[in-house]
């Protein structure tokens, strides 16, 4: 499998790194007053329907990422447990033949992985339990899963969609320079679904596989080679997924510019070319593994997808989801939270959208229940 490697931008270096964001910054903070009085004026909000912190909460984070990925260094990840103790663990790859297909690449090779467990390490009666496997947004270059990145939505999961037991997964970030590009997150996510399925011995139909963003992107990818690949190998396929704002258009981020949602939105156009460009790295962009969209398949499971009203992903997570339920046999429903932004799920606790991820948790629950 030919591959490209991206470079890290100019302003990686220094000194052009300090200046740009001191310069940055500076200009940041000029602005705060124009951002404190549009936010306590209703018709000048994004939405008029959002409240004055989660108004002022989308510019600051706006800013923040933009800093961050216009310097574009992916933060290394740790396999220690840190401060979430026994909680967060390590798991094996399994054996080569269960990665086929597009997870086979002499290049990236499947690794040992973490993964941070909701509300505490599993126990002996763990295969009783309905577990969601929790896949987290971040453009595919930035998150771990664990506790200050996933416990709003690990939380959510437990006190209002019925899960009894999240298992976060802190899959390898991609990055300039060749840093695990496709597919190593997805063979991440598939040895944390063999671990639980398999080495942990949870039935299939008590594991709900759940991802949002770039983690909605990858927990698709993953129905689609359990729907290709798992008959075969012998891998049963989840009770179903639960997608939050799902990336199913990785390359299109330049056509978004132009979206008239886009200042209801929190993130920067360099958030989405750096993790396009890094996770991809030279693959067609059209390739199904990477691009949900206009790419259906006959999905293993049920689906649940949650969009935004307010996000610019909206117009084609709703045409996804569509094309899906075209498919004979798929089971598809498509959630539209109103007055909501990208990701709520995960940063509803950072933007202030609190209730509004915890509903989705809500929804999400309800549906695991039908299927």
């Amino acid at each position: 499998m030919g591959r490209e490697n991206t470079t890290h931008p100019l302003l990686s270096h220094q000194p052009l790194k300090l200046l740009f964001q001191a310069g940055y910054v500076g200009a940041a903070i000029l602005s705060l007053p124009f951002w404190v009085v549009t936010a306590l004026i209703r018709p000048l909000r994004p939405r008029p329907a959002w409240t004055a912190k989660q108004s002022f909460m989308t510019r600051v984070a706006y800013v923040l990422l933009d800093i961050e990925c216009r310097i574009a260094i992916t933060r290394p990840l740790s396999l220690e447990g840190g401060k979430e103790g026994d909680r967060f663990q390590t798991v094996k790859p399994q054996s080569p033949d269960r990665y086929r297909g597009p997870l086979e690449c002499d290049s990236v090779q499947p690794a040992v992985v973490g993964g941070t467990w909701f509300p505490r390490a599993p126990g002996a009666d763990i295969a009783s339990k309905l577990v969601v496997l929790y896949i987290h947004g971040g453009a595919f270059i930035r998150g771990d899963g664990r506790t200050d990145d996933a416990g709003f939505a690990a939380r959510s999961w437990i006190e209002r969609g019925g899960a009894d037991a999240v298992f976060s997964l802190q899959y390898r970030l991609s990055g300039h320079g060749g840093l695990h590009p496709f597919p190593a997150a997805l063979q991440d996510a598939l040895t944390a679904y063999l671990h639980l399925v398999e080495d942990l011995r949870v039935p299939a139909r008590q594991v709900v596989v759940c991802g949002d963003s770039s983690g909605g992107n990858l927990a698709v990818a993953l129905l689609r080679y359990l729907g290709a690949h798992g008959g075969a190998l012998g891998i049963a396929s989840p009770r179903c997924a639960a997608l939050a704002s799902p990336w199913v258009a990785p390359h299109a981020h330049d056509s978004l510019a132009t979206g008239a949602v886009w200042p209801a939105d929190f993130f920067p156009l360099s958030f989405l070319r750096w993790g396009a460009a890094a996770y991809s790295a030279g693959l067609p962009e059209s390739d199904p593994y990477v691009t949900p969209l206009h790419n259906p398949f006959p999905a293993p499971a049920p689906i649940f997808v949650n969009a935004g009203a307010d996000e610019l992903f909206a117009p084609d997570i709703a045409r996804w989801a569509e094309e899906m339920k075209g498919v004979e046999g798929n089971v598809v429903e498509l959630d539209l939270e109103e007055d909501a932004c990208h990701d709520t799920l995960l940063l509803g606790e950072i933007l202030c959208f609190e209730e509004s991820g915890r509903s989705i948790a809500a929804r999400m629950g309800e549906f695991v229940r039908r299927c």
